[in-house]
């Protein structure tokens, strides 16, 4: 763990540094490097393996079935059928030989009537088992439903398979694969099952102003609500500007989700009581649907197996989490942000400079280079008195036969450059001088830097015609390494950008997904024999 200062600062690699009004401000932040710890030896590993596959969607069937069966009611706090699940919850614990972590055993009585569900792992580490990370989910619903409560039919049986039986069931899952591990994670662990969250987050809420571990020594906290309706691959992600550093960490364990990010953070669910104290958290949903708080969400429709991918994608995001060196800390202004602020920090400050300033079409008759249909009043080009119906056939040491190509030697040309040019009417080529823009350009981006996000910079450009636009890059994509390493800020970021030989490797992230991206800085890839 060390200390880093990011610069407020908008950066292009080979343009001027621009001045990043508006943008987000970066103060002194903490680096926590996700993957800290997997277990030593082939025998760890073995065991991180057997746990995480102890994950079934055959397990996750046969708790979401029992939770959401008619039998139960619909678990209303308070209930025969709430009761009858909460011990259920209780009986699986102990089955896991979970170390009843609750007033009463493995439960906490909440007044009025209703019970929280607790059992804990102790950590395996002398120094760290004091921490503890606390993984919940609610298990209650809404009963039969009333007017207040229900988007139905007030009277039926709402069965909540997902609402949340889903992340009930999650819950579960992951305390049995963590109960699995050879040698537990170094933190301790509690996984609580909240009770009476329909009613206002009663459960959560009562736990927080009397808690059963001390609130100084828990570091994190976990949230799973409704897990169990996968549509569009599509998993939202909170919380992940509660902290630092999170954001990369969930992505590194992404199965192939589309990950959402939402940066608000309001009062309605069981992560709000200890996010209210302080205490980071992250939180997995698969979002609202029309049977939400309805009688027909019941557990034909539930997607056993997609909730199976995403239980062990919390379980291994939990499972680094919980053997990390340190866990980073809370991040305070979590509590003012929005998505509105998300968006705000991908747009551009600033337009770049213009570099040629024309328009063009791509020959369609064979002739040799692409013609132009307009030349922006002020532009170089226009400086150089090209004009509509020019056909640029060389510009610079570069032949051109499409626009793809134009764009690359405008990209790559710096000040005087020479443009042959077939114009209409005239058998003879001209040479026409342009003056474009004195500095010389590389990679092609423009980025930010986030304060909720260490070692990391945010594209907020990709220039037409640029190394990083023939590589795919993205406004928006985050860039998380440089030639296989990690950097300490924008300005190792740019120094490696700017330094090393090409082809160059970046690893980067895109709504959750890390893939590698090449840039070739070789001009010549894309000419063409003559």
């Amino acid at each position: 763990m060390h200390a880093i200062r990011f610069q407020g600062s908008f950066r292009a690699v080979g343009v001027a540094r621009l001045s990043c009004r508006g943008a987000l401000v970066c103060a002194a932040l903490i680096v926590w490097l996700p993957g800290a710890a997997l277990g030593e030896g082939s025998a760890n590993e073995a065991s991180y393996s057997l746990a995480l596959e102890s994950i079934t969607t055959q397990n996750l069937k046969h708790h979401v079935g029992f939770l959401a069966d008619d039998r139960q009611e619909g678990r209303e706090a308070g209930s025969r059928g709430g009761r009858a699940c909460g011990d259920f919850v209780a009986r699986e614990m102990a089955r896991y030989h979970l170390e009843p972590a609750g007033d009463d055993g493995y439960f906490q009585p909440v007044p009025f009537r209703y019970r929280n569900v607790l059992g804990q792992l102790r950590g395996s580490d002398p120094r760290l088992r004091f921490e503890t990370i606390l993984v919940g989910a609610h298990y209650d619903h809404v009963g039969r439903g009333t007017s207040r409560n229900s988007r139905g039919r007030p009277g039926e049986i709402h069965n909540g398979a997902d609402d949340n039986a889903s992340g009930t069931a999650g819950l579960l899952e992951l305390a049995e694969a963590f109960s699995l591990l050879a040698e537990p994670p170094r933190r301790s662990i509690l996984f609580v099952a909240w009770d009476a969250e329909e009613k206002g987050m009663l459960g959560s809420q009562y736990w927080a102003r009397h808690p059963t571990v001390p609130l100084d020594n828990l570091v994190f906290a976990f949230n799973m609500d409704m897990i169990g309706r996968l549509r569009d691959n599509t998993v939202y992600v909170l919380g992940s500007r509660s902290s630092f550093g999170l954001r990369r960490l969930v992505a590194e364990h992404n199965p192939g989700f589309e990950l959402v990010f939402d940066w608000t953070v309001k009062p309605n669910a069981d992560h709000w009581p200890t996010f209210d104290r302080r205490i980071p958290f992250l939180m997995f949903h698969t979002g609202r649907h029309a049977e939400y708080h309805t009688q027909n969400d019941d557990v034909e429709l539930i997607d056993h197996e997609s909730m199976r991918r995403l239980t062990r994608h919390v379980f291994a995001t939990i499972h680094d989490l919980a053997n990390a060196e340190k866990v980073p800390g809370f991040r305070a202004a979590a509590r003012h942000e929005d998505n509105y602020a998300r968006r705000r920090l991908t747009e551009p400050a600033s337009q770049p400079a213009v570099r040629l300033g024309v328009q063009w079409r791509e020959s369609s008759d064979g002739d040799e280079g692409v013609q132009l249909t307009g030349v922006h009043v002020g532009s170089p080009a226009e400086a150089a008195r090209l004009r509509p119906g020019d056909r640029i056939i060389q510009f610079g040491p570069q032949k051109v036969h499409t626009g793809d190509e134009l764009r690359w030697a405008v990209f790559h040309a710096y000040g005087p450059t020479e443009i042959t040019v077939q114009r209409p009417n005239e058998p003879e080529v001209k040479k026409i001088t342009a003056e474009l823009p004195s500095q010389r350009l590389r990679v092609g981006i423009n980025w930010r830097v986030d304060a909720a996000a260490p070692g990391t910079v945010i594209l907020t450009r990709v220039i037409p015609g640029s190394p990083a636009a023939r590589a795919g890059l993205r406004a928006g994509d985050r860039v998380y390494q440089v030639a296989g390493e990690d950097f300490a800020d924008e300005e190792e970021f740019a120094d490696r950008l700017g330094r090393l030989p090409g082809p160059l490797e970046l690893l980067i992230e895109r709504r959750g997904r890390l893939e590698t991206v090449v840039l070739n800085f070789d001009a010549a890839l894309l000419e063409r024999a003559a």
